[in-house]
């Protein structure tokens, strides 16, 4: 499933960064990505180059100098961000997380979402539950710090696990660390437990 994952193509922002935190987390998929950037450089190597303009490097210099200094946020004192792999704090140092709260849950969008692409951090407290639910789309969902468990098994950091409409779960933190994800999903949750419609109507 990594495999299937790190060799598709990256068509948008978001699942670059999906892919990045994946093959930064593990070190299995830190030596299939290194692997493939292997094969790629060697038929990048054997690319008709194409010449550049004279100026290139000066126009470039003349664009940096009126790049803004970025301003500090809270996410500098954020204990969540010493958690996360490099790829993502370096995403999140000059981008104010925007958590969602939902009881014991939270919810941060990473980026604006693009053609039903969604990129988000979940942070479920130990021991918590997020209500029974499926999606209209994929979802790729990569264990960060802590695990969790629900009708399939119990996953733990630098796994993926990969869901569709034909899958209904019920996922629950681990009871002393609970779970830090980051979710890659293509359309809407769709919950469908007791609360189902309330819920669909607040989270979509």
């Amino acid at each position: 499933m990594t495999y299937e994952i790190l060799s598709t193509p990256v068509n948008s922002p978001a699942s670059l960064l999906f892919k990045q935190c994946l093959a930064e987390i593990d070190p299995e998929n830190r030596l299939l990505n290194s692997a493939m950037n292997e094969v790629g450089g060697y038929f990048l190597n054997r690319t008709e180059v194409i010449p550049l303009s004279n100026n290139l490097w000066d126009r470039i210099l003349d664009q940096t100098k009126n790049v803004k200094s970025p301003t500090k946020t809270s996410n500098e004192h954020d204990p969540l961000l010493s958690q996360l792999p490099i790829t993502l704090r370096s995403h999140l140092k000059n981008n104010e997380v925007k958590w969602k709260s939902f009881k014991d849950v939270k919810v941060a969008s990473l980026l604006p979402k693009e053609n039903n692409e969604k990129l988000e951090l979940i942070h479920v407290m130990p021991g918590a539950k997020i209500p029974q639910h499926t999606h209209e789309g994929n979802e790729s969902f990569l264990v960060l710090h802590g695990s969790y468990s629900d009708e399939y098994g119990s996953y733990k950091q630098g796994s993926v696990q990969v869901r569709s409409d034909d899958h209904d779960h019920t996922p629950v933190g681990h009871a002393q660390t609970g779970c830090i994800g980051l979710a890659y999903t293509h359309g809407k949750i769709k919950f469908s437990g007791k609360f189902g419609k309330l819920l669909n109507l607040i989270a979509n």
